[in-house]
């Protein structure tokens, strides 16, 4: 049978059709509906609001910096602060939309947490540098190895505790470890001068991979091959 709307082919003893949902025919008996039929209701598309986060937080961030930059410009025009505000300002929005409301995967959101934190590091850097007449790179040499340790540590912890209902744990926790070599990668390139944060970073992440590559080896192998589809 051929609908005579859409000219879709219908095979079974539908009465309605399964595309565009209009009778095939009408002869007053009850149709067979093998797709639920359109309604007014489900057509509509909700009209995005206009007091959405991002909404609000946009035009908030935008007041805070028209405020501070001018005021940094004519009370401060050699030190540029606002630089912080505006690190800040991004942190807080990723944070929201990265890890309070998003669904993405423990690691990505930690990975986002790293990032941002070492963004205000280092625009307070580049603003506290000039002051105290110091070309000192601790963002790099002492910042991010402990970031780094701390996160490794306490996703350590998390996984290896709740290693039976949360295995996806597993995989997080490695991802992490691999990110925290990051450090010795800098120091052998010549962009980190302080070798005793690089080192204890470098061994917790050591310590991480081996411990759970002992001790759940399996766990964490069929994690791996059901996130990443090997």
């Amino acid at each position: 049978m051929r609908c005579k709307y859409c000219g879709v082919e219908v095979d079974d003893d539908s009465k309605i059709c399964p595309l565009c949902h209009e009778l095939l025919e009408d002869d007053g008996a009850p149709a067979h509906v093998n797709f639920p039929p359109k309604t007014p209701a489900s057509m509509k598309r909700k009209k995005p609001s206009r007091f959405s986060f991002n909404n609000v937080y946009i035009v908030i961030s935008a007041l805070i910096l028209i405020l501070c930059i001018p005021l940094n410009l004519v009370l401060t025009p050699d030190v540029m602060w606002f630089s912080i505000v505006i690190a800040v300002l991004l942190y807080g929005y990723l944070t929201v939309v990265n890890t309070v409301m998003s669904n993405s995967s423990l690691w990505i959101k930690i990975f986002c947490q790293i990032v941002m934190i070492c963004l205000i590091l280092w625009a307070a850097q580049s603003v506290l540098n000039p002051l105290m007449g110091e070309r000192n790179n601790w963002l790099l040499d002492f910042a991010l190895p402990i970031i780094l340790t701390l996160s490794v540590i306490a996703l350590g912890v998390t996984a290896a505790s709740l290693m039976d209902k949360e295995p996806s744990l597993l995989v997080d926790n490695l991802l992490i470890s691999l990110i925290g070599f990051l450090p010795i990668i800098l120091y052998a390139a010549g962009a980190i001068d302080e070798i005793v944060p690089t080192a204890v970073c470098t061994s917790v992440c050591m310590l991480s991979l081996i411990g759970f590559i002992a001790f759940a080896r399996d766990e964490l192998w069929a994690e791996i091959v059901r996130r990443f589809h090997f």
